[in-house]
């Protein structure tokens, strides 16, 4: 059976000339996604509108997990990929039925 000694000294520290990087966000998570998931939901609805609920509540539903999820980058891009998604859809629809896009003039 062994025995362990205690050390009565400090570690020594092997830190030096080392260099911690730090990358910051581009911006801030906490106040940016609240806006994007409401962005996100609003392009949401106006799919919706145009009557392709099916698709808008896929959307919906996504938009919904990775608000639920962690605020980081993923949540961010999740959310952005569903208002682009959205967005697009809409567009086509808009096109092919030769109505507007609410809030278009």
């Amino acid at each position: 059976m062994a025995t362990w000694a205690r050390t009565s000294r400090p570690l020594a520290s092997h830190a030096s000339g080392r260099t911690l990087i730090v990358m910051e966000s581009r911006s801030n998570l906490a106040a940016d996604l609240p806006v994007l998931y409401r962005a996100a939901l609003d392009a949401v609805d106006v799919l919706s509108q145009f009557g392709r609920r099916q698709e808008a509540t896929k959307l919906r539903d996504r938009a919904i997990r990775a608000y639920s999820r962690a605020w980081d980058e993923a949540c961010r891009r999740d959310l952005e990929d569903v208002q682009g998604k959205a967005v697009a859809a809409s567009a086509v629809e808009a096109t092919r039925s030769g109505r507007p896009l609410p809030g278009a003039l």
